[in-house]
């Protein structure tokens, strides 16, 4: 799925490791005021489940961004080998397909970089995933309800 043609990566050098470093630092004081407002609520007797809810699906979203800014630079080539993979699953392109083909690649291709980045974190390496898996997160986007009851693709005609 993922491209073994590309030439091998260099090492990043310290000035590189720096100014990802103070790219990322923002995000890491952010996702920490996020913990602390959440261990705070709970502390106050926030047993609220809706909003206990929203501030850990916030962490979450947070934590996902950080996790994929920092595997940048080591997998370059990741979101242009997932566009294809998807592109491939569809058997369409986009422009062939209209905006709502274009949206829903889009979406799948940001979700099978998630799934293979979370992977890579968990020790799975891109070569064991199956075959098939852009053709099912592809087809994961396509039948969401939440996704197909967003107000941008509903005001799309087929």
């Amino acid at each position: 799925m993922l491209s073994a043609d590309d030439p091998p990566l260099n090492d990043l050098n310290d000035e590189q490791i720096q100014k990802l470093l103070g790219e990322v630092a923002p995000k890491v004081k952010e996702l920490m005021e996020g913990v602390t407002l959440a261990i705070g609520y709970y502390q106050e007797g926030g047993y609220d489940r809706e909003t206990w809810n929203r501030i850990c699906d916030g962490l979450a979203y947070e934590a996902m961004n950080l996790m994929m800014a920092l595997s940048a630079p080591v997998h370059p080539y990741l979101a242009r080998d997932c566009e294809r993979a998807v592109r491939e699953a569809a058997g369409i392109t986009p422009r062939e397909g209209g905006m709502r083909e274009a949206l829903q690649q889009q979406v799948a291709k940001g979700l099978l970089m998630s799934v293979l980045t979370v992977g890579r974190q968990s020790m799975v390496a891109p070569e064991e995933w199956p075959d098939a898996l852009p053709a099912a997160v592809l087809g994961a986007v396509r039948s969401s309800k939440r996704i197909k009851a967003d107000p941008t693709m509903a005001n799309l005609r087929d």
